[in-house]
């Protein structure tokens, strides 16, 4: 990602409503796991960016990050206490031993080599060890935001789902995700590409109105249900994957 959206992502992720959303899906989804008693239970984020998920994987076990940023990764450490070290996917996984669950939220996209990295991942997990992960859905929502954070792609449910497989993992779960807010942020995206917006730097500023971002936060996150429930989901703005070590 460019050096000040890190800046940028400090400044807003303990109160934006996507960072907030996110983490109430991740929480309730990792909620769901037969995990180990959080004394017992090791965790690795990777990419774990300037810290937004660290302190919420704090009550599930000890948690350990990894990220490449000089910036975010001090900045991780300064509001989690985490040990968090560089890391560059996929032949750069730090720490000593295997973890029982690795959250991978918004990364792999970042990669030139998202297969070999799903495999590095995968050979990092205890047996039967859980990974969770998160990235972008659908090409044609490509836009400004896609550029700044340095993507390389966006996936469609069965695109990912088959990497997945091939990289070896069974898949327990994988789902759309951000269907509610879907039709209005196709809309923007695709009005600022028809206009080829230059002003945009991405799509998470935080709303003027904290009424504004309050309801957003709860429209994105009641989703919770639906992901828990595993019902069909037929589209969104993201995909959501929760995959075992076999």
């Amino acid at each position: 990602m460019e050096n000040y959206y890190y800046q940028q992502m400090a400044d807003i992720q303990k109160k934006h409503w996507w960072y907030e959303g996110r983490r109430k899906i991740l929480s309730s989804t990792i909620a769901t796991l037969p995990l180990n008693d959080p004394t017992n239970t090791k965790i690795l984020e990777i990419g774990c960016g300037t810290g937004a998920n660290l302190n919420m994987l704090k009550k599930f076990g000890s948690v350990h990050g990894a990220e490449p940023h000089d910036f975010a990764r001090e900045y991780a450490h300064k509001i989690s206490d985490c040990p968090i070290e560089t890391a560059f996917l996929p032949h750069d996984i730090p720490f000593k031993g295997n973890f029982d669950l690795i959250g991978v939220f918004d990364v792999i996209e970042h990669v030139d080599e998202d297969l070999e990295s799903l495999k590095a991942i995968h050979a990092r997990l205890n047996d039967t060890g859980y990974a969770v992960f998160t990235v972008p859905a659908f090409q044609f929502l490509w836009s400004k935001h896609d550029e700044v954070n340095h993507h390389k792609r966006r996936y469609t449910k069965k695109q990912f789902h088959s990497l997945l497989k091939e990289a070896g993992y069974d898949v327990k779960l994988i789902s759309y995700y951000n269907f509610w807010l879907f039709p209005l942020v196709a809309f923007i995206r695709a009005i600022k590409n028809i206009t080829k917006s230059k002003a945009e730097t991405g799509d998470v500023k935080l709303p003027k109105s904290s009424i504004l971002n309050t309801l957003l936060c709860k429209i994105f996150s009641s989703e919770n249900f639906l992901i828990k429930v595993k019902a069909p989901i037929p589209f969104g703005v993201s995909i959501i994957a929760v995959c075992q070590k076999i």
